[in-house]
């Protein structure tokens, strides 16, 4: 996908978190390793959390914000535009946990970069609670993956 203005970015971004949640749901029900399957259903949830807090965020956006052109913002495409093949079903705990943060970092990422570079204030408040949302999820992550690895 390529995101035209913060609007588009906020879809896309939520649209990831609910693409993640299916794929971790559906391997959850084929994954034969026990902690790799509470994993994902727990990932799951959480996805689908981040999903609808994205959402909300992009709903009570600035319109201004929103409607503010990434052409200048955005050179490059995307995260998870590399089509690499996420399906979770024989995936192991390490596996997955690495995915997922890798996936979240690339997210905080981008988040950072359009923050430093908003062109207007509107847009650098919605991009900045955006990347301080993320970053406090993956940090809340980070430890519950840590967690399971302790069981």
């Amino acid at each position: 996908m390529k995101a035209e203005t913060f609007e588009d970015l906020i879809k896309w971004n939520s649209g990831v978190h609910d693409m993640l949640a299916e794929r971790m749901e559906k391997g959850s029900e084929r994954n034969g390793d026990e902690r790799a399957k509470g994993l994902l259903t727990y990932l799951a949830t959480h996805e689908r959390t981040l999903a609808d807090t994205v959402r909300k965020i992009g709903e009570r956006a600035d319109e201004k914000a929103l409607k503010t052109w990434l052409y200048e913002h955005l050179s490059e495409g995307l995260p998870l535009e590399d089509d690499r093949e996420i399906d979770f079903d024989n995936w192991g705990y390490e596996q997955i946990s690495a995915e997922v943060v890798d996936i979240h970092n690339q997210i905080i990422e981008l988040y950072r970069s359009m923050d430093e570079r908003a062109a207007i204030p509107e847009a650098e408040v919605v991009m900045q609670e955006l990347y301080d949302m993320h970053k406090d999820e993956i940090r809340h992550l980070s430890d519950q993956i840590n967690n399971g690895r302790a069981l």
